[in-house]
């Protein structure tokens, strides 16, 4: 893997690489990196990672090792820094204005509800933090709480106008990692570099992405559009006491119209609604906003002050103006200029409608924007479908690229010796009605026999929440539940610290979880993870595709299952010394005519559909277990 990345680097080409768990991924990728980069006088190498997990494990297991190793043989020092978006970091001059935003002042005003503890907590940490990073805080903090200490990129004067530009936590973080050889950052950080334009990285040439498996998704929902009342509600009320009473008037009937658009179209609440084309009423309502907000924006952008928090506020008004002011223009423009190229839809999960708009591939954005000029290598533990590169090359533009090369460097791990892939074939296929009452008795008899040790992988939170209250009466070892929210860190932690427990959970659990040992001894998959048939983005991709002639299910349904089972199948072995069993309560991967391609995708382990064999491999397992965990 070293020598393939190396190679890259030397020749300005691409490198596709699925490298199996265990074989030292990142200091595959880390070496070569900074070798190129301490050889460079300037510019960086940046890597960018989906979880914060693995960027943790670089900067505070991987790259301080090799900085170690590389000063004390060679003599150099290696400097390697994290870089964040601005809004994930505490804004000073807002934490500490005389002149607060009217969001802060309702979050104190209700400290007795959980919302205003939660922010009474998050101040207290925030006026003692030393580097203001939200990921930093030990627990999880809602985001309308983190509104009042945070500010985007619009919202921000400025470091050379702040009172606090000096001390500013994101500048100092930019001004580390502007001098850094290596950056660590995320795929959405990433994506907005490269697609959107806007220069939030130093100079580079070179881009690792790790987690390559999640890199079309990200870069999608990071230049995904979203759009709901009460956002519009939020920047216009926040402008209210300044804008003049035509503007008022004028934002009150835009919110008012597009309210009444989104319920009109939005259907029933569990609903999601894609929009073929933008109806009239919801191209008034959004020309209504984009045209009351631009108003407000030139309100704002005429009023002066010689007060610092004054004209620090206003600059976060019109930031939040200018940001809903362009995505309504930009929803607008993408549902009739460019409605072939992009999905619009509604969903109504939360309380009240929201309207989205994505481009149907970022292929093109990526080859153009990305694997053009740069050297990109991705890399990923699962990134084959079937064996193939196609479907991954396919997605981020380079499928007949020149300057590609795949691989697969295979893994250390003896699979079909240290594993078992069990699948349930004698039950019915899934049903819309959710996991069946036969599938939950396997899943008891499963944990049972594994003696707890069980990480339990649903696909939706209503599977969990039946899982979980079924198993909590079926079995005798603790179960932990994740609940919505809920950091899953701290869930791991505990999982893989507490012997004989159980987790459950959905898919944040899916992927990134690394537990070695017997405390994850089995792994259990309720069912095939294909696609929600409503999702939008994904739909709208698999008709595309058969629309071109192709087969839409094989290469977008198929392949994002298979992904995802070839994740959550890697939960498992973690370590050479580990043995265990994955169980799909699924038949359809044993009986299905497709069934088969997806098990090519997971990791080669041993076979079968034999409930009884599966159980007593796993008592075996459970007891070897109790006996090393006991005191």
């Amino acid at each position: 893997m070293i020598q393939e990345i190396a190679s890259a680097i030397s020749r300005n080409e691409h490198r596709i690489i699925q490298a199996g768990t265990g074989t030292g991924k990142s200091l595959g990728y880390l070496i070569p990196s900074a070798t190129f980069a301490l050889s460079q006088p300037q510019g960086a190498v940046i890597v960018s990672t989906a979880t914060l997990a693995l960027q943790r494990q670089l900067m505070e297991k991987d790259l301080p090792l090799l900085a170690e190793v590389l000063a004390d043989n060679f003599g150099v020092a290696l400097k390697f820094a994290v870089l964040k978006g601005r809004n994930n970091y505490v804004c000073l001059q807002k934490l500490h204005s005389t002149v607060p935003d009217s969001d802060q002042d309702s979050l104190f005003e209700v400290g007795t509800s959980s919302l205003g503890s939660q922010a009474i907590a998050v101040r207290e940490w925030a006026e003692s933090t030393d580097n203001g990073d939200r990921d930093e805080y030990p627990e999880e903090i809602d985001a309308r709480v983190w509104r009042g200490f945070s500010v985007s990129r619009r919202e921000c004067i400025g470091e050379s106008k702040c009172t606090f530009g000096e001390d500013c936590f994101a500048a100092k973080r930019r001004t580390y990692a502007s001098d850094a050889h290596i950056v660590v950052t995320n795929h959405a950080l990433l994506s907005i570099d490269v697609i959107e334009g806007i220069p939030v990285l130093p100079d580079h040439h070179v881009v690792i992405i790790d987690e390559g498996h999640e890199i079309v998704d990200r870069a999608t929902s990071a230049i995904t559009s979203e759009l709901s009342v009460s956002a519009v509600e939020r920047v216009v009320s926040a402008a209210s006491s300044v804008v003049d009473a035509r503007t008022i008037q004028l934002t009150e009937e835009a919110v008012g119209a597009l309210n009444t658009a989104l319920e009109t179209l939005g259907g029933h609440p569990e609903n999601i609604i894609r929009l073929m084309e933008l109806p009239s009423i919801l191209i008034e309502a959004l020309t209504l906003i984009r045209d009351a907000l631009g108003a407000a924006i030139t309100d704002i952008g005429s009023m002066k002050s010689d007060q610092p928090d004054v004209t620090a506020k206003n600059q976060r008004m019109r930031g939040g103006l200018e940001e809903i002011h362009d995505i309504a223009g930009n929803i607008l423009n993408n549902g009739v200029a460019h409605a072939e190229s992009h999905v619009v839809w509604i969903d109504h999960f939360g309380k009240m409608p929201v309207l989205h708009s994505a481009p149907l591939s970022v292929a093109a954005l990526l080859e153009s924007s990305l694997f053009f000029e740069k050297c990109v290598v991705v890399t990923s533990a699962t990134l084959t479908t079937a064996g193939k590169f196609d479907a991954i090359a396919q997605s981020l533009g380079i499928q007949t690229s020149s300057r590609l090369e795949t691989i697969d460097v295979g893994s250390p791990f003896d699979y079909p010796t240290q594993g078992i892939l069990y699948v349930a074939a004698h039950l019915d296929p899934p049903s819309r009605e959710g996991i069946s009452m036969e599938a939950l008795d396997d899943m008891g008899e499963l944990i049972e026999a594994a003696g707890g040790r069980s990480l339990i992988l649903c696909s939706s939170w209503r599977a969990v929440e039946r899982a979980s209250e079924y198993l909590r009466v079926r079995v005798n070892t603790p179960i932990l539940v994740q609940r919505k929210g809920e950091s899953a860190g701290l869930l791991v932690d505990r999982f893989a610290n507490e012997p004989q427990i159980s987790l459950i959970g959905t898919l944040t659990l899916w992927q990134g979880v690394d537990v070695p040992g017997s405390s994850c001894s089995q792994v259990i998959i309720d069912r095939i993870p294909f696609p929600r048939p409503d999702d939008p983005v994904m739909s709208a991709r698999a008709r595309a595709v058969d629309l071109a002639g192709g087969s839409g299910f094989s290469a977008v349904t198929l392949a994002k299952a298979g992904l995802m089972l070839a994740q959550a199948s890697g939960r498992l072995i973690r370590r050479s010394t580990d043995r265990g069993v994955v169980s799909v309560l699924d038949s359809r991967l044993a009986t299905a005519r497709y069934g088969a391609g997806l098990r090519a995708t997971m990791p080669p382990l041993w076979f079968t559909t034999n409930k009884d064999s599966t159980l007593l491999a796993l008592q075996r397992l459970a007891q070897e277990a109790d006996v090393l965990e006991a005191p």
